[in-house]
């Protein structure tokens, strides 16, 4: 069994290298960078489209983050009513929530790029849909190393979250965040990722 779920990891990083990170210009959702702190930045996101998977978990581990990467790199690559095949773009955001009665909430999603941002086609899995994210302002910081496991994400929410306080800032929803990574498995140095709270509206 251990010996299994190390290969499904193993192809698992594979095909992310290969549909995400060895493509040339890859497309990100854009975004305007508001204010500038000591240690974190605002930034205005605009509205935009993203395909995207939900799951119920008590923890967010590789086993749980392939339930749903799997779903959606299906959809790209073809499984969906017009059997188009999507470029995979660089921003994929990963937000937990609580949900009422329900417990702790996943949501993985996929930018849609620009070509598929008007009208992306309906997906063919159920589990699958395309969410018409409005607007948004956020607060985050970059830090860096490998953020693979769900106590590295926990602690930067912790931490951001004090320095935000720390900092005096207001009308920010800390019941959610959003997780980004923007390098490829196999990039030892200098990585890039993100933590996101959201500003109230």
């Amino acid at each position: 069994m251990k010996t299994t779920t190390i290969v499904i990891g193993v192809l698992m990083i594979v095909q992310l290298s290969a549909a995400q990170y060895e493509t040339e210009n890859l497309e990100y959702v854009s975004y305007v960078v508001t204010r500038t702190a000591d240690s974190y930045e605002e930034r205005l996101y605009e509205a935009s489209k993203w395909a995207c998977h939900d799951l119920l978990k008590d923890t967010y581990g590789f086993k749980a983050q392939r339930e749903s990467f799997m779903p959606l790199f299906r959809y790209i690559t073809g499984d969906n009513v017009e059997g188009a095949e999507i470029n995979m773009t660089g921003s994929v955001t990963i937000r937990k929530d609580v949900l009422p009665d329900l417990g702790k909430r996943y949501q993985m999603c996929f930018y849609m790029p620009a070509a598929h941002q008007a009208a992306p086609p309906a997906p063919t899995n159920p589990d699958v849909y395309i969410e018409d994210r409005p607007p948004m302002t956020i607060l985050t910081r970059v830090f860096g190393g490998f953020a693979m496991r769900e106590s590295v994400w926990e602690e930067e929410a912790a931490t951001l979250k004090q320095i935000l306080q720390d900092a005096g800032e207001t009308d920010i929803d800390y019941s959610l965040h959003y997780r980004l990574q923007y390098d490829p498995p196999m990039k030892f140095e200098n990585r890039r990722n993100e933590l996101w709270y959201v500003k109230k509206k």
